[in-house]
């Protein structure tokens, strides 16, 4: 771009974008620099522009697409993407996540992909929905500017090929819509009737060999305890050939996970679940980090809104608080690990779509200070965002395993390539899925991977019919009866 002149950007809002939404999505394109930026209404184009930026949806003039001496940039929405009001195409669907794509429009039906991610729909709401996953997008186009800008390239992903409906699609996709809201309150409710049942699973294989040859049929799963469940694994493998491990321990009784240990001997034998921390609020996913001799754990507990690191004194089941790293932040899943003499922590924000988006924090101590990354969060796609255990390196790439919400929460395990981890920047790309077996015991979820030395730790999520459900008339019925009788005893 010419250093002496400013570029000149035209923005087109879409007609259900708020002024505020507007006017944070002008300020994030002012900030990248050297920019001359001008909201337009209408088809006609102020005198020659530079980049056009259309994310009104209305339909594209084929002349203006070579006008721009850079690109003409646009949102595209939906699983099959199209320049459609964001969030439609999976609420007639009934889809559990809603996707966005900023790209180049290369011609009326296909684009570069320059940007994209996915948030998790909001129940029977569409405008909900919509005011999400706008949310969710709103500094994209600054964010890639300012890429532009600064490195004069824009790091592009494949090409798609946009769908293009005609007069009638559209009115038939409108038509849908009462009978999508029916289903999806419907579906809802069909949700309340059932819970997950987690258990944590082995595989015999360390963890870089498990994600070369995943094979879900070669988990051995431990017995799940009857009055709940097990999720979260992380271990350590002692000289001995013991591995101890730590996870949460759900109870059907209150519902509140608690951190346990047990140790699973070399033949065979499984020690008794023992609470370790003693916490009054629910915990999960105590990740384990060996550093100077020392074992460390982080286990997520959300109501404290705090993340806090704690130091084992007699391993695994005395433990001491040592460091508080995150204060008034919700943190969930925090996955911290070392790279490049520095360490770095991954976590979601339960205050802001924790299954969605991803935040990074990094220190130059294990204790901190620890500070937030300049491109917080770095990442917003239900699909791959959410953390799924430590990092761990392959071919002297370091990878990020994640979780897959985008069907269900914790359904798959996707593993991320990190190819750029800076306090300024960040990038990584998707690069294999791992699924649990269809016909396995624990078909529906796979979403914590984690090594212990030559083992793998693993958890797998099946959906049962609650209890509650079934007994939950019953006891109506008997307290309706109670205070019936407890009246007429009064009244004698």
């Amino acid at each position: 771009m010419p250093d002496a002149n400013p570029a000149r950007i035209v923005v087109r809002f879409p007609p259900y974008s708020s002024p505020s939404w507007q006017e944070r999505c002008l300020r994030s394109l002012a900030a990248a620099g050297h920019v001359e930026v001008t909201p337009v209404f209408g088809p006609t184009l102020p005198g020659p522009v530079d980049l056009i930026v259309d994310l009104s949806g209305d339909r594209v003039d084929p002349s203006q697409l070579t006008a721009p001496r850079l690109a003409y940039w646009s949102f595209v929405y939906g699983d099959e993407p199209e320049r459609i009001a964001p969030g439609l195409q999976e609420y007639v669907a009934g889809g559990r996540a809603a996707y966005a794509r900023l790209v180049r429009l290369d011609s009326l039906d296909r684009g570069t992909v320059l940007k994209e991610g996915s948030v998790k729909t909001v129940g029977p709401s569409l405008g909900a929905t919509r005011r999400r996953l706008l949310e969710a997008i709103v500094d994209w186009p600054g964010q890639l500017l300012k890429e532009a800008l600064e490195e004069k390239t824009v790091a592009e992903l494949p090409t798609v090929r946009l769908r293009r409906r005609g007069a009638v699609s559209h009115v038939l996709l409108r038509i849908a819509l009462p009978a999508a809201w029916l289903r999806n309150v419907l579906q809802r409710a069909a949700q309340k009737v059932t819970r997950e049942h987690w258990a944590v699973g082995v595989i015999d294989a360390p963890v870089q060999q498990v994600c070369q040859s995943f094979d879900p049929d070669k988990i051995r799963w431990l017995p799940a305890p009857p009055d709940g469940f097990l999720a979260d694994p992380f271990g350590v493998m002692q000289a001995d050939g013991t591995l101890v491990v730590l996870a949460e321990a759900v109870s059907w009784q209150d519902g509140r996970g608690r951190i346990v240990a047990f140790e699973a001997r070399p033949d065979g034998t499984l020690t008794p679940r023992e609470e370790i921390f003693g916490f009054t609020t629910h915990a999960s996913y105590p990740q384990l980090i060996e550093h100077d001799g020392a074992i460390y754990c982080i286990p997520e507990t959300l109501a404290q809104r705090r993340v806090q690191l704690f130091r084992a004194t007699a391993f695994p089941y005395r433990w001491v608080a040592d460091t508080v790293l995150l204060e008034n932040f919700a943190g969930a899943d925090a996955t911290v690990c070392r790279h490049e003499d520095r360490w770095w922590l991954f976590v979601g924000n339960h205050d802001d779509q924790d299954e969605a988006k991803l935040f990074i924090f990094h220190a130059a101590d294990l204790r901190g200070p620890w500070l937030p990354h300049a491109a917080n969060p770095v990442k917003c796609d239900l699909r791959s965002a959410r953390p799924a255990g430590p990092l761990f390196r392959l071919d002297g790439a370091l990878y990020r395993p994640a979780q897959d919400c985008s069907v269900t929460y914790g359904g798959a395990v996707v593993l991320n390539r990190i190819d750029r981890l800076t306090p300024e920047h960040f990038s990584e790309r998707p690069v294999r899925r791992l699924a649990p077996a269809t016909k396995g015991l624990y078909p529906h979820g796979l979403h914590t991977l984690s090594g212990a030395g030559n083992l793998t730790l693993v958890d797998g999520k099946r959906h049962v019919v609650a209890a509650t459900f079934l007994t939950a008339p019953w006891n109506r019925l008997t307290e309706h009866l109670n205070r019936r009788l407890g009246r007429k005893n009064r009244v004698a």
